[in-house]
């Protein structure tokens, strides 16, 4: 397949990017100078910039040029839950996935409503649609102040009432910290993981281009008695964030 000459400049700014050329948070050469040293028309060079901030790479300031973004993204493990089931703990588990990162992340509070369950969230926790009662609390995980994950999650209201987790302010050292300081201990979890084009809401708040795609990753949580006691649902920048699964046992000894 021919690589247009706009894909050809992409790659080579791409590769210079990641070698350190120019570090994040830091501009590139005006568009004029790109123009010069690659000796192209200033629509083509549009277009490899425009290759790049699709691809997160890049991102122009109004009045100040087009600056490198931090472009490794941030790797989430499995084992998130472990180090935030305790609680008294300060960051959740994606705080915790920055930190370790050595970037700046932090889960923030959109909303929380009460709200009778519908059909999905009905389905998922084993409640009575349209008739009982959820609390839902919406999130945005962000990096460096920009939205990179959406957060949608939902509990039985009877189950947490009376527990930070139905509370207005944000859950500080995640939620099953909380959940555990309650007395619900998180015992098991399902993910579901799946890949699909961004919503326009989406997309402009993950300021991803229109349809671009996003991952989504749903998560169930059943406590001791097997009560089901949370369903997540993410949906994922996959330029920005990699959820890992790690140290999955092959047999059923984990041996």
């Amino acid at each position: 397949m021919a690589t247009t000459q706009y894909g050809k400049i992409a790659a080579d700014l791409r590769r210079r990017i990641k070698n350190g050329e120019w570090a994040p948070g830091t501009p590139l050469p005006t568009q004029t100078e790109l123009c010069a040293e690659y000796d192209v028309a200033r629509a083509t060079m549009s277009a490899a910039l425009k290759q790049l901030r699709g691809e997160r790479l890049v991102t122009g300031v109004r009045g100040q040029g087009v600056f490198v973004l931090n472009w490794k993204p941030v790797r989430v493990p499995l084992s998130r839950y472990n180090a935030v089931l305790e609680p008294g703990g300060q960051l959740g588990p994606w705080e915790t996935a920055c930190q370790q990162a050595g970037v700046t992340g932090s889960m923030v509070t959109i909303e929380v409503a009460r709200e009778p369950a519908d059909a999905d969230v009905a389905e998922a926790l084993g409640l009575a649609e349209g008739i009982d009662t959820v609390v839902r609390r919406s999130r945005h995980a962000t990096l460096n102040d920009n939205t990179c994950q959406i957060h949608t999650a939902h509990y039985p209201a009877q189950l947490v009432d009376g527990t930070p987790l139905a509370g207005e302010e944000k859950v500080v050292g995640g939620v099953y910290g909380a959940m555990r300081a309650a007395g619900i201990i998180p015992t098991t979890a399902d993910e579901s993981l799946s890949a699909r084009p961004a919503t326009a809401e989406e997309s402009a708040e993950l300021t991803l281009t229109p349809g671009a795609p996003v991952l989504t990753l749903d998560r169930l949580t059943r406590d001791q008695e097997g009560r089901r006691v949370e369903w997540l649902r993410m949906v994922i920048d996959p330029t920005r964030v990699v959820v890992e699964y790690d140290g999955l046992p092959l047999n059923r000894s984990g041996s």
